[in-house]
């Protein structure tokens, strides 16, 4: 339907590999692996479709993922309880959730799974070369797990003592065994190290661990119940990432065997897999318990443990019912699993515009989608034009109109536009349709809970423009473009170097909507920096040399009440509603501010 903001940003950095290839680990700040955007960038260069390169992987890593689940589940138990694992794999909410995104995330279960299936192919194996010879796959498994996410590392930790403790004895009398184990860990690990060395790697993880200075003591278990409820019974945060819409990933009838396998494992608490089993099941939650927020792909590694212990109260409930009537039973339920969650899991983009705030879970932009639909309707009706989506101030963030407009950008091949669009907030409409009152106004955040009034699309007959706003329009948002893609590819938080491709500007100048446009992005790029005396700089320079919007002046207000000056934020706050449009909360500050009593720091969320 529409792709989320980590899409989008993988998805524009495979634009820029498939262009210009290079080996590059790492990408973005979060130092994400490079599965998605790899596959994604061959797809480009063999001229798919963007959307569909992004999501046909996904879609391929799923189906392997029940294949690899029920090979592994094999290795270990009976023909028909591997069949139940594998298809929960196929039919349950969870994993179909994970075949929908383009996210380094979705690698995580099948992995887990091939890990799984390389130990059980190991203590299968009989004689002292075949045993060699699947000790170094074990190890080389466990070191690709590099490719997949960042909660490898400590996954791979846990496989690997696990190995080394089940196999002692043979290890014992095969010393070779452990060095070839070894070896194959250190041949995968191989590009991860390379790049570690190159690249550089762990500022992401430390700021997101507890030693990022965000932890309190309580704060782990708090978060534990978060990340095990959200298994079965719902997210219980306000912004969680990845989520259901309702309830948990397993929905109530799987829930229901959930804990009847639990109490199975209670049952037999004395067998050493029962006892592995429930260890990893927790330790495999900890990368979430120890990061600061939901984000259920920081779990994912727990989806194979998660729908073992399933199968289980499964195979317990359906093993008292009569032969000649089990394979029926579970077929059915497996059928009703399968709509039930695929309905589920469908439902909230069947139509965003009923429940707008079900399509935004998880990161998805319904303004972008709804520009994107009206700018595929202007290709259809007036034929191609020039999309200058990196105007929006908010694309170093959220680029997924910018990579999915490509596609209708690129059916001009070199020929001359019909139309250019721009996407900015939409407090500059006044200021746009005086300018050019040949174009198309479109408020594509209306009907929206947003702060600042929503985005404006703005799609102008070519021809309206001057050749120098023609020029000058297009090389300002290819250098905010390139800004933005240094903001992606960086593996650093520091924005230092896309601040320094903007500072060499100058197409914008002398352009009052550029001029605002420019200096705008500018502030935002400030902000993440946490610069704010360059932030203001900023903002004044958008206000004095471009458009006075009721937005710019609304920023202004906030970044003085963050300051303490409290009677300039009073006067930005009285300018943005004096401005030609305003749809900020400018007039609510104002009342509070009214109201709040000398050396008190206002705050109308309150």
């Amino acid at each position: 339907c529409w792709p989320t903001l980590d899409e989008g940003w993988n998805g524009i950095l495979a634009l820029e590999l498939s262009k210009h290839w290079t080996w590059r680990f790492f990408y973005t700040f979060g130092q994400a692996p490079p599965l998605p955007v790899w596959t994604a960038a061959l797809l480009l260069k063999l001229g798919w479709p963007p959307a569909l390169c992004l999501w046909f992987p996904s879609a391929v890593v799923s189906l392997l993922t029940v294949v690899m689940g029920y090979w592994a589940a094999r290795q270990f138990f009976s023909k028909s309880f591997s069949l139940v694992c594998g298809g929960l794999l196929a039919f349950s909410y969870w994993p179909l959730f994970l075949g929908r995104f383009c996210h380094q995330g979705i690698w995580l279960p099948m992995w887990v799974c091939g890990v799984f299936f390389l130990w059980g192919r190991y203590l299968k194996s009989n004689g002292e070369t075949s045993q060699r010879i699947w000790a170094i796959f074990i190890g080389l498994g466990m070191g690709l797990g590099s490719f997949t996410f960042t909660p490898w590392m400590g996954i791979a930790g846990i496989f690997l003592l696990s190995v080394l403790w089940s196999t002692r004895a043979q290890l014992d009398k095969d010393r070779l065994q452990i060095g070839l184990l070894l070896l194959g860990l250190v041949v995968g690990l191989l590009p991860f190290l390379l790049a570690v060395r190159q690249e550089g790697y762990g500022q992401h993880i430390l700021s997101l661990s507890p030693w990022g200075g965000w932890f309190h003591g309580l704060d782990f278990f708090t978060n534990f119940f978060k990340y095990f409820a959200v298994l079965v019974w719902g997210a219980f945060e306000k912004d969680p990432a990845y989520t259901p819409i309702w309830g948990g990933f397993l929905n109530p009838l799987l829930g229901a065997f959930f804990f009847v396998g639990c109490l199975e494992l209670v049952a037999h608490w004395r067998s050493g897999v029962v006892r592995w089993v429930t260890a990893a099941f927790f330790l495999f939650l900890l990368p979430g318990a120890l990061s600061p927020n939901l984000e259920t792909f920081r779990v994912a590694q727990v989806l194979p443990l998660l729908l073992f212990i399933t199968a289980i109260g499964i195979h317990t409930f359906f093993g008292s019912i009569p032969v000649a009537r089990r394979v029926a039973s579970l077929f059915l339920v497996m059928i009703l699993v399968g709509a039930f969650d695929f309905s589920s899991m469908a439902a909230p983009y069947r139509n965003p515009e009923i429940q707008p705030e079900n399509f935004g879970r998880p990161l998805k932009s319904l303004e972008h989608y709804r520009a994107y639909q009206a700018l595929e309707k202007a290709q259809e009706e007036k034929g191609p034009g020039a999309i200058l989506a990196s105007f929006d101030t908010n694309a170093f963030n959220d680029p997924t109109l910018p990579f999915m407009s490509r596609v209708l950008s690129s059916a001009m091949r070199g020929g001359i536009p019909k139309w250019v669009a721009v996407f900015v907030n939409e407090n500059y409409e006044p200021f746009l349709k005086k300018r050019y009152p040949a174009g198309n106004w479109i408020w594509v955040g209306k009907g929206l809970s947003l702060e600042n009034g929503g985005e404006l699309l703005g799609i102008i007959p070519f021809e309206a423009l001057t050749p120098e706003d023609k020029e000058a329009w297009i090389a300002t948002n290819w250098d905010l473009q390139k800004a933005d893609l240094q903001r992606f590819s960086q593996s650093s938080g520091r924005l230092d170097k896309s601040v320094e491709i903007l500072s060499n500007a100058s197409s914008y100048k002398f352009d009052p909507f550029l001029e605002s446009v420019y200096w705008d992005k500018m502030g935002a790029y400030a902000y993440e920096n946490l610069d704010y005396d360059s932030q203001m700089k900023a903002y004044q320079n958008s206000l004095s040399r471009g458009y006075p919007t009721a937005d710019l002046y609304f920023k202004m207000g906030q970044l003085f009440l963050v300051k303490q000056q409290y009677g300039e934020a009073r006067k930005a706050f009285l300018k943005a509603t004096q401005a030609p449009l305003d749809l900020t909360p400018s007039r609510t500050w104002l009342d509070w501010l009214d109201h709040q009593p000398k050396n008190t720091t206002p705050n109308p969320g309150h």
